[in-house]
């Protein structure tokens, strides 16, 4: 019998397990609504489903800096009643029940805040499945743009941040083998490639394929499964 191609899989949420793009679209269109911006066409509004939302609101909305708690906060505040009942895609329970239960070790890590990714994580039913659930813990003083941010695993700001923590973590457990992050967005595949881990990009998300030059692309959960759970000869 072969060798397991991974010993562990961190996973993006949104969009990846989670099918929480038509609510985040949404939340982000009740910004705009707030702050009488021009309405965005669905692709646009897509745009702001993978990166931290200051980021999201400064790029695409141009908001300016004292504005974007604000908006975070109106985010939220349409985001947080709906989250808990944002359903996971067909097959990822069975995907993570079958990685657990053939000894791969694996984790979510999101670019939300921890708080939010856990409770998430416990009403969607995957925390049994999980060895480690990551998100961003943000820092009065600190900023999601500072390259320094990253490599610090107690400001966790941005996604790179985010994979390292959630592998630091795992590392204390028992080695991580060899590590493969799963995502649909841009900022899933430069994170994983930053840090020289592989990197599997999935369709059903807000993503595309082009967002994943060089990397294996799958369209169905059922692949992704045979993909993480494939040996080598």
């Amino acid at each position: 019998m072969g060798q397991r191609c991974f010993d562990t899989v961190i996973f993006d949420m949104d969009g990846t397990l989670t099918d929480s793009v038509p609510l985040i679209t949404e939340a982000v269109a009740e910004v705009i609504s707030h702050y009488r911006l021009p309405a965005q066409s669905p692709r646009q509004l897509k745009r702001f489903v993978g990166p931290p939302l200051r980021i999201g609101f400064k790029q695409y909305l141009d908001l300016p800096e004292e504005r974007l708690d604000e908006a975070v906060e109106v985010y939220r505040r349409y985001y947080r009643p709906r989250m808990t009942e944002v359903p996971l895609f067909s097959g990822i329970e069975n995907l993570l029940c079958h990685l657990h239960r053939d000894g791969v070790k694996t984790a979510v890590a999101s670019s939300k805040l921890e708080e939010l990714v856990r409770d998430i994580a416990e009403a969607t039913g995957m925390s049994p499945y999980l060895d480690w659930v990551a998100g961003t813990q943000e820092k009065a003083g600190t900023s999601a743009e500072n390259p320094s941010d990253v490599a610090n695993p107690q400001i966790r700001r941005g996604k790179e941040g985010v994979i390292r923590y959630a592998l630091d973590q795992l590392a204390a457990l028992a080695p991580p083998g060899r590590v493969v992050m799963v995502g649909d967005r841009a900022d899933d595949y430069r994170a994983a490639r930053n840090i020289g881990i592989d990197v599997i990009g999935v369709s059903w998300g807000a993503g595309s394929r082009e967002e994943f030059p060089g990397a294996p692309w799958v369209t169905s959960v059922s692949e992704l499964q045979n993909m993480l759970l494939s040996t080598s000869k």
